[in-house]
């Protein structure tokens, strides 16, 4: 009964945001199909008799998250890095914005259909990840030569160690009142990953904007090559580095194992561009897991399957930290990561 309700909601809302979308931009929608992926936001592909199109409704109550003029740069950057020649969809305007409240106070934004192909996660080839590589660091090049102003601060601050070591047991103590066993085995590993990583220099990283939602859902590819960079609602001033090891654990962890050739590939393509060691790329992944595991690692459940994976990818991390360095290559004695 409740997948019915839903079911009709999303009918009800599109037959609505049909009728402003041709109102506004004077389509005729001939054929509508629903895009089922991302995270809550939803998605149509429409054919009309100006060309083909996406419309997509941004979630009322996640959009709450966000500051709607940090959207509204966003969607200037995009428009910006189409222009640039980086794969990715055009916006359309309509009386000068590029976010559309409708009649009844829903948001939504209208952009060029972008062909191209999802991959799953963790199976991106290497001529893929190269492809992919040069594009993201043309982007972070666009994204930081000095159109944007830079900020005082990042989105991500970086929690002192033993701060996150207070997080980690007080967690833990939540999975003792609730007698939620299933988690405390996954809690135990990202205290003691905590513990062993050590310490992370923070004068090794890059504060700059980023696209900060870089994952398989984002993506589009064709054959050897990325077609669309998507979704860049997140674009933020945040650590460069969170971009490179959010794209790189998606694309190449696949059934526990990371597929390093994929992984120097992507790192080659990266490098045409903007400069890109494995010292570096390891940072990145580190940072990543710094950050994401106390959002994925928690007692409160998250659904659907997105974050099954984001979840995963921690796990995997929080098991292999130690190891990243002579996984990918790359070695360096006394290497510490200071907080």
């Amino acid at each position: 009964m409740r997948e019915l309700n839903e079911e009709l909601e999303t009918q009800l809302l599109w037959e609505h945001l049909k009728e402003e979308v041709q109102t506004r931009f004077g389509f005729q929608v001939m054929k509508s199909t629903q895009v089922k992926r991302g995270y809550l936001n939803l998605k149509w592909k429409i054919e009309t008799d100006q060309g083909v199109f996406l419309v997509k409704q941004y979630n009322k109550e996640r959009i709450k998250k966000y500051d709607l003029r940090t959207i509204h740069t966003a969607l200037c950057t995009q428009n910006r890095s189409f222009l640039a020649d980086i794969p990715c969809p055009k916006l359309l305007s309509n009386e000068g914005n590029l976010l559309h409240k409708s009649s009844s106070g829903e948001l939504f934004t209208v952009m060029r259909f972008m062909k191209g192909s999802l991959i799953k996660p963790g199976k991106a080839s290497p001529e893929q990840m190269e492809s992919l590589g040069q594009e993201i660091g043309k982007l972070h090049r666009l994204l930081n030569d000095g159109t944007l102003p830079a900020k005082s601060k990042t989105v991500f601050q970086i929690p002192a160690l033993q701060d996150r070591l207070d997080y980690w047991e007080s967690v833990a103590i939540q999975c003792e009142e609730q007698d939620l066993d299933h988690l405390r085995t996954l809690i135990e590993l990202q205290r003691k990953a905590t513990i062993n990583m050590g310490t992370l220099q923070l004068e090794h990283l890059t504060p700059g904007w980023c696209h900060r939602d870089l994952w398989v859902d984002n993506l589009l590819f064709s054959g050897k090559h990325i077609t669309a960079i998507l979704d860049f609602d997140r674009l933020n001033y945040d650590f460069i580095e969170l971009d490179i090891g959010r794209v790189i654990i998606s694309t190449c962890l696949h059934n526990g194992a990371l597929n390093v050739e994929a992984v120097h590939a992507f790192l080659k393509g990266y490098d045409n561009t903007n400069k890109l060691s494995i010292e570096r790329l390891v940072t990145s992944l580190k940072l990543l897991w710094y950050m994401e595991s106390a959002w994925w690692i928690s007692i409160e459940p998250h659904e659907g399957e997105p974050p099954k994976r984001f979840q995963h990818e921690m796990v995997w991390l929080a098991q292999h930290l130690n190891e990243l360095e002579k996984m990918l290559g790359w070695k360096k004695e006394a290497a510490i990561f200071m907080f």
